[in-house]
């Protein structure tokens, strides 16, 4: 007895199916990626981890910074301040700069035509005895306007009223780990410095600098509308830490930048290049190219011997920026100032109990 076998048919696709797939992934490649499986992509990531661990350099290879736009147009707004002016051209255009934000003109020790460059005029000294060093209590590091001060009760603080950030993603550390009496508390004030304010940064009190960290970040505007905005903005943007001891234990000042303004220099450390358009490979900020890390790394150097600085004494300056945090250990600690005043270096902000 036999069996009849009946014949089966496979399907096999058409030519206008096989046309139809193939203009589906042309009109969105993305599609691309759901016939990849995710194994390869999880694996993927771990070699290049593994690799780039391994990279026997100390300063591995540079890549493009991920934030095309506010990094690279800072980048070429920085090149382009740095650029020498004809002599005819000096006075017309620092001039209308001092009149379009208010600078002061009394102040300039020199000759108009004699800075090269606007960021040479920007960044400008002033005249001896405009500023007048207050004899006692913490004065203003720099001429700038408060945006919040106060005593620090947590890991965030307010940028402006309303809005805060994180001072542990800030500083890169738990902020309360620094401390060195049991009994001390943690203060903070932010200064924010206007186009037209003089932009050299000094020191608001007696200490020494132990440390630097600086973190590379993002460049996003310092101004009001995007203080409301972005939550964190300090703890993302472009930042140099320098942290040491005062009288009271642990005392840091950091010189953060903003979009178009993120060159920093300071005067005893010519080895830290801010506003740069290159960024390292291991930079967490460039994880996946997205926002998860950024601001959060930082290139620590602690200084073989401390840096001694006494209230007054210049510690760099502001090419092109922005604001100025200080955070600080006290016992107890009374602010002379608060949110909205103006104050000038040199100017009494607070005092010790």
């Amino acid at each position: 007895m036999t069996r009849k076998v009946t014949p089966t048919t496979v399907a096999t696709p058409s030519a206008s199916t096989t046309s139809s797939s193939s203009s589906s992934y042309f009109r969105n490649p993305l599609k691309l990626l759901k016939v990849i499986p995710k194994s390869l992509f999880k694996s993927s990531h771990n070699f290049s981890k593994k690799v780039l661990k391994k990279v026997p350099i100390s300063k591995p290879p540079q890549i493009v910074r991920w934030d095309l736009l506010g990094v690279t147009m800072s980048y070429m707004w920085g090149l382009l301040n740095r650029r020498r002016l004809p002599v005819v051209l000096r006075r017309p255009i620092y001039g209308a700069w001092a009149k379009l934000f208010r600078c002061n003109m009394d102040e300039i020790p020199a000759p108009l035509e004699s800075y090269p460059s606007l960021a040479e005029f920007f960044s400008r000294p002033i005249k001896d005895g405009c500023r007048p060093i207050c004899e006692s209590g913490m004065i203003s590091p720099v001429d700038g306007r408060v945006l919040a001060c106060g005593e620090v009760v947590s890991d965030t603080v307010e940028q402006i009223k309303g809005v805060t950030y994180s001072l542990n993603h800030f500083l890169g550390c738990d902020p309360f780990t620094l401390l060195k009496n049991p009994n001390s508390k943690l203060y903070h004030c932010i200064l924010y410095l206007s186009p037209g304010d003089y932009h050299r940064i000094h020191s608001s009190e007696d200490w020494v600098i132990k440390k630097r960290s600086h973190f590379p970040g993002t460049l996003f505007p310092v101004n009001k509308p995007f203080l409301k905005l972005i939550p964190s903005l300090f703890a993302l943007n472009e930042r140099i830490v320098l942290s040491g001891d005062w009288e009271q234990g642990f005392y840091s000042l950091t010189a953060v930048g903003a979009y178009n303004v993120g060159s920093i220099s300071l005067n005893f450390d010519h080895v830290t290049q801010t506003n740069q358009i290159t960024r390292d490979f291991r930079c967490k900020n460039l994880e996946y190219f997205s926002w998860n890390g950024v601001g959060s790394h930082s290139y620590d150097s602690d200084y073989a011997e401390d840096i001694p600085q006494s209230r007054g004494q210049e510690i760099g300056q502001f090419h092109l920026g922005s604001t100025v945090v200080l955070i600080f250990e006290s016992k107890d600690f009374q602010f002379n100032v608060q949110p909205g005043d103006y104050c000038k270096m040199g100017s009494f902000i607070g005092e010790n109990k």
